[in-house]
């Protein structure tokens, strides 16, 4: 058992010390606001105030977990260990920087509370973003601080014990499109093949032709592929379906149509199942409810896993949309044209509602890698695409982390800029051990 003072106690601390000990390095503690407490007491001790006193393990305060409110923050950053580091400061301290306001502030999301220019779609835009600017959004920091942590306190105390984690690959699809050409309606069909003639692409005319003829295969169809690979490399991947109304930014199949109902069902038989809410149930938080009860009528199961679509995040307010329609694990702390780790964090954790102050009952899975981000937005080619994604599974293997990657069915279509990209992927799998 681990005892930790603070003259202070508050929401914020709480949250961390739970990120920290709870959830990260795994041991017993006990907390504390009594120095005379602290001072008698026989077990290992940990003082995170302004004073040192004693020979204990002291990491010296920053104010940001004892403040109530929300402001722009002076943020020194320092390197330690060779990881990148925030809250440095030159005080007698174990370490030179405060780890736990570092943690804070990162998984909180806090700079994403404070006034920023959005992108187009709403979203905060990554390059704004404290981990772009410093060149930390590829490690998962926050893990390496509970790590440094770990080993000091292991340094002072070896009678301590800690629970190892374990790395964990998960893997992911947001199905936007489950078919290419099948199930859009006859005006949609229409206005396919009419795009197709205003580009003059035989290509597409064929391809269009040929699978409604029923000549050839749907190309997004690779769903048994899939299936495939995940019983090779002993997978079970989480599907995260599209089911909102037609509209500019959602353009996927009516959930009404039979071919994709019994495509969803053979799928949420065999692997996990989630809501893909659309772009729209970003403004009219009601849609949330309404797409999550058309899936859980498809397949007959309560739906509690969420991400969204176009990975549009506004805190406090998507996140407070999402507990409301009960939605209890959230995917989608990722951005659409980075990879990395958007929180500092390689580990599920749950959300800390900065604007009520309160730890919530949200569970939140980082996203590391989405192969629309290695596409369009790095414009990788698919061998760079596997190297650029292996460097950051080897940085989460290193802290024993999670890792996730995002994957669409078209991605293995092997049609026209997909070519090459399923063998890469198969290898990606690989490395899922």
């Amino acid at each position: 058992m681990l005892l930790i003072y603070s003259p202070k106690d508050s929401a914020r601390l709480q949250y961390v010390l739970q990120l920290f000990f709870n959830e990260l390095i795994k041991t017993e503690y006990h907390f504390t606001t009594d120095q005379n407490e602290f001072l008698s007491s026989p077990l290992p001790k940990l003082n995170y105030s302004k004073k040192k006193f004693g020979n204990h393990f002291f990491l010296f305060a920053h104010d940001l977990l004892f403040e109530k409110e929300i402001s722009k923050q002076e943020i020194s950053v320092g390197e330690y260990k060779r990881i990148k580091t925030i809250f440095a400061h030159a005080e007698l301290s174990a370490i030179p920087f405060d780890p736990l306001a570092a943690a804070f502030y990162l998984a909180s999301r806090y700079e994403e509370y404070l006034p920023f220019k959005s992108d187009e779609h709403g979203r905060f835009p990554d390059k704004e973003s404290l981990n772009y600017k410093e060149k930390f959004h590829e490690v998962p920091v926050i893990n390496h601080y509970a790590i440094f942590i770990k080993e000091i306190l292991l340094q002072h105390y070896p009678q301590l014990s800690f629970l190892q984690p374990s790395f964990q690959f998960q893997l992911t699809y947001d199905i936007d499109f489950a078919f290419a050409y099948r199930n859009k309606g006859l005006l949609r069909t229409l206005g396919g093949f009419a795009k197709s003639l205003f580009k003059l692409s035989a290509k597409e005319i064929t391809g269009r032709t040929n699978v409604l003829l029923g000549v050839k295969k749907d190309p997004f169809n690779t769903f048994y592929f899939q299936n495939a690979l995940h019983k090779k490399f002993n997978l079970k991947a989480i599907y995260f379906f599209l089911l909102g109304d037609y509209g500019k930014f959602d353009k996927n199949i009516l959930f009404t149509n039979k071919e994709l109902r019994a495509l969803i069902n053979r799928i949420s038989q065999i692997n996990e199942t989630g809501i893909h809410c659309s772009y729209v149930s970003n403004s009219f938080p009601e849609k949330i409810k309404t797409e999550k009860a058309r899936l859980e009528k498809i397949i007959g199961k309560n739906i509690f896993r969420n991400r969204q679509h176009f990975l549009k995040l506004s805190f406090p307010f998507t996140y407070q949309n999402l507990l409301a329609a009960a939605i209890t694990e959230d995917y989608t702390m990722g951005y659409a044209s980075l990879i990395g780790f958007r929180a500092g964090i390689a580990s599920p954790f749950f959300w800390y509602n900065l604007a009520k102050e309160e730890t919530t009952s949200l569970r939140i899975f980082p996203l590391a890698v989405m192969d629309a981000s290695l596409f369009y937005y790095q414009k990788l080619n698919a061998a760079d695409a596997f190297l650029k994604s292996k460097q950051l599974i080897d940085e989460v293997k290193k802290v024993n982390g999670y890792f996730q990657f995002l994957a669409h069915n078209d991605l293995l279509s092997e049609e026209n800029e997909w070519k090459g990209w399923r063998e890469k992927f198969e290898a990606l799998l690989a490395l899922s051990s």
